[in-house]
């Protein structure tokens, strides 16, 4: 039961001294500060000030005794709590009106904090996998990839890199990757796998070895390094850097299809 009165406070704005103060001023009933203070395990003077400010928010009438300098405090009707409650709920609904007739200002903002690229950097093979994780999490309308097969192998295990291209197939999220076509990497990357796996491939002359993946996907780029031991990757989180990205790789693509 007090904590659903606790709840109910703190929805009309009250903070936890508040809350204290007036559930034991409810208690006393008319009381002065010193003894509303000792049941709400407040001193003397938070108590006090806590007493005037709910006062102020109309919570608690001041009372005095005729030939006294003791101030009396008293608990308003639950009314008063309804009121307050009914008050804030109105102001909350002209708020989220503001919000959406300034819909175009916030989007404005939102873009000019979008501008602004996040890195982030994660080491080891845990890392790693964070980060190719991370092209599913995302689940962009197409994967882009540089990459090569002896990169792969060093950096993941075979089911690691099974069951993720598994999962981006059953997530329906194509694929498209320049490799080195050496004649391993092309016998791996044969047209039944790509197939089922939603994957289309071109491959560089063999001496453009890559040593590190790229991946571009939504507004995001994941760049991997594979080195026994010095394994790390980073995400960039940057619409115009994916977008710029991605002009290259399909400016790569179409020069591999001649």
């Amino acid at each position: 039961m007090k904590n659903e009165l606790k709840h109910i406070l703190s929805q009309a704005g009250l903070n936890k001294v508040e809350t204290a103060v007036f559930l034991a001023n409810l208690e006393t009933g008319s009381a002065a500060a010193s003894a509303i203070a000792k049941v709400a395990g407040q001193n003397r003077v938070t108590a006090y000030e806590a007493l005037k400010r709910l006062s102020k928010k109309g919570l608690v009438k001041i009372r005095a005794k005729k030939n006294s300098s003791v101030k009396y405090f008293v608990p308003e009707s639950v009314e008063v709590l309804r009121e307050k409650l009914e008050e804030k709920q109105q102001e909350l609904g002209r708020t989220i009106e503001l919000l959406a007739s300034r819909k175009k200002e916030f989007d404005t903002l939102f873009t000019l904090i979008e501008s602004k690229p996040e890195v982030l950097f994660y080491e080891g093979k845990e890392g790693i996998k964070t980060v190719l994780l991370d092209t599913l999490k995302q689940k962009p309308v197409e994967l882009l990839s540089y990459a090569s097969l002896e990169s792969l192998e060093s950096g993941y295990e075979d089911k690691f890199l099974q069951n993720y291209w598994n999962q981006r197939s059953a997530l329906q999220i194509p694929a498209r990757g320049i490799l080195p076509g050496t004649q391993k990497t092309i016998e791996f990357f044969n047209a039944p796998k790509n197939q089922r796996e939603m994957r289309r491939v071109r491959f560089l002359p063999e001496k453009f070895n890559f040593k590190n993946e790229v991946d571009i996907y939504g507004d995001s780029i994941g760049i991997t390094s594979h080195a026994a031991g010095n394994e790390y990757g980073v995400i960039i989180r940057s619409k115009s850097m994916a977008e710029n990205m991605r002009i290259i790789f399909e400016a790569m693509w179409e020069m591999l299809s001649s």
